[in-house]
């Protein structure tokens, strides 16, 4: 400022006391001033509107115009110009009126020294600059705030609320009623404590924090709003507000929510798409199974057939030759398997359309052992079964595995039918506690914590030959060479529907355990 030129307007009807003030300011060499004289009201309002000035010394009384009236209408006249007002000794009370209106300063005539007219005047156009400034920054902001949709609001370091902008009125009501209300209380309960940490975190270090956290409205609703605090210092360096920007995320987390769910049916869909793959690739592997079997069956029956006739004519033929019959009759006894075998085939093959839907094991295993009642009944045979009636449902062919139970039954009914026994049969669930492969082969493959069902068959016909303990490995064979499916057919069947079975034997018997994943979590068919 010091090298500026102060244009100045004096509005004082005194010409004596207009020419000191003039002599005054001509004195002053820092800063330099360009002084403009009127004598009316009316006159310097008139250079007011036409001319630009940079302070004016404003006389109260004049002659068209006395008291505080002087100076309002010379501030409306240049309403960004500063006014200094001037009064005789007994009009200070009215130059404190004057002040308070929004006058930067009044000087007492006669009490008027260069200097410090000269510091009167640098600091009444700095003061106006500043709360021009000020001002500015004030609408600036107000602007800003009224524009935004986001939620601004200035708290005390106690949490009550200084300011908050227009936004908040669609939330939280009337901004100018929340002020000094308490910023934590429309917090829900559960988020209350983690937001009071984090603020009091951001007064303690002054540095801004970021949290997310609901807010309950009046009418109940709930709104999801993330924050943050910023620190205001006061001259000292200490924290004396918190500036608080917040966002109504509540559309977004519900979007997000949205996509979410979208994302998961999608990988649903997925697996559906996989399990329904699996399911057109395990039909196909069991048609060709069937068709298989059926070849086998038709190309080995015919022979067979001829090799039966031929054992029962050289029966005829050789019947009295000791060694010769007991040769004979067991080739009579092996072909009988075969063709049983045989017949087994032709029976499993000649059913090809699988209904593959959720089923009960139980009630599967009640059907079977139903078809073999008879069977049971004219043998020397104990039934003891312990069945679970709500299990997991397992997705399979009901007719299919029908059928791999009653030839299994059926298996065991022929180990004991001559000195009788035992058939204990038992079903339950149960979730693994620890990953399962069986015999080191990924595609029979049991998780932790799957649930799965299993099928015990027990029977006490004694062990089951040596080739029967590696059965796993290499085909499970029958016990005791009593005719009937194959043990080998059962166990690729049963593996076809996602599942294994397992043979333990021992001197009182043989033990066979059937074990499925649960719908929910095994390959489907």
């Amino acid at each position: 400022m010091n090298d500026q030129l102060i244009k100045l307007l004096l509005v004082e009807d005194e010409p004596s006391y207009a020419a000191v003030i003039e002599m005054v300011l001509l004195d002053l060499n820092n800063p330099r001033f360009e002084l403009h004289h009127a004598d009316r009201l009316a006159a310097g309002i008139e250079q007011l509107q036409n001319h630009h000035y940079d302070i004016a010394l404003l006389d109260l009384v004049l002659p068209d115009s006395q008291g505080i009236s002087s100076y309002i209408n010379a501030q409306a006249a240049a309403p960004g110009l500063p006014i200094i007002v001037l009064t005789g000794m007994d009009d200070q009370k009215l130059a404190l009126q004057a002040v308070r209106e929004g006058a930067q300063d009044f000087l007492v005539k006669g009490q008027i020294e260069g200097k410090m007219l000269g510091r009167v005047i640098r600091y009444a156009i700095e003061r106006k600059r500043s709360a021009e400034a000020l001002r500015q920054s004030e609408e600036f902001f107000r602007l800003i705030s009224e524009s935004v949709t986001d939620l601004i609001a200035v708290l005390d370091c106690n949490g009550r609320r200084l300011y908050n902008s227009p936004s908040y009125a669609k939330l939280l009501g009337d901004p100018e009623v929340l002020t000094g209300t308490d910023s934590f209380e429309q917090i829900h309960p559960d988020d209350r404590g983690l937001v009071k940490i984090a603020f009091e975190k951001a007064v303690e270090t002054r540095q801004s924090q970021r949290c997310t956290y609901r807010l309950l409205l009046s009418n109940g609703d709930v709104r999801y709003i993330e924050s943050q605090g910023s620190i205001i210092n006061d001259a000292t360096g200490k924290p004396c507000k918190v500036v608080v920007v917040s966002r109504d995320i509540t559309e977004h987390k519900e979007a997000v929510s949205v996509l979410r769910n979208a994302l998961t049916d999608v990988k649903k869909s997925h697996e559906e798409l996989k399990r329904t793959q699996l399911q057109l690739i395990q039909a196909e592997k069991l048609e060709a199974i069937s068709t298989f079997a059926a070849g086998v069956a038709h190309e080995v029956k015919n022979p067979l057939q001829t090799v039966i006739l031929g054992v029962d004519y050289l029966s005829n033929q050789y019947g009295n030759d000791s060694t010769a019959a007991m040769i004979l009759d067991d080739m009579g006894s092996a072909v009988q398997r075969a063709d049983a075998i045989i017949k087994g085939l032709l029976e499993f093959s000649a059913y090809r359309k699988r209904d593959v839907q959720d089923e009960n094991l139980s009630e599967i295993i009640e059907m079977s052992l139903y078809a073999v009642g008879s069977e049971l009944s004219n043998s020397p045979i104990q039934l003891r079964k312990d069945l679970t009636e709500e299990l997991p449902l397992l997705r399979l062919d009901l007719k299919t595995l029908k059928h791999v139970f009653i030839n299994l039954f059926m298996h065991c009914i022929r180990c004991m039918a001559s000195e009788g026994g035992v058939l204990k049969v038992r079903t339950f669930a149960e979730v693994l506690k620890h990953n399962y492969m069986v015999n080191g082969r990924s595609s029979v493959y049991f998780k932790a914590g799957e649930t799965i069902v299993i099928a015990e068959v027990e029977d006490t016909a004694g062990a089951v030959d040596d080739t029967m303990a590696p059965s796993l490995n290499r085909g499970l064979t029958s016990a005791k060479k009593e005719p009937n499916l194959g043990l080998t057919v059962l166990k690729k069947i049963i593996e076809l529907y996602g599942g294994i079975i397992q043979v333990v034997s021992n001197d009182i018997g043989n033990k066979y355990t059937i074990v499925f994943k649960a719908t929910n979590a095994h390959k489907t068919l």
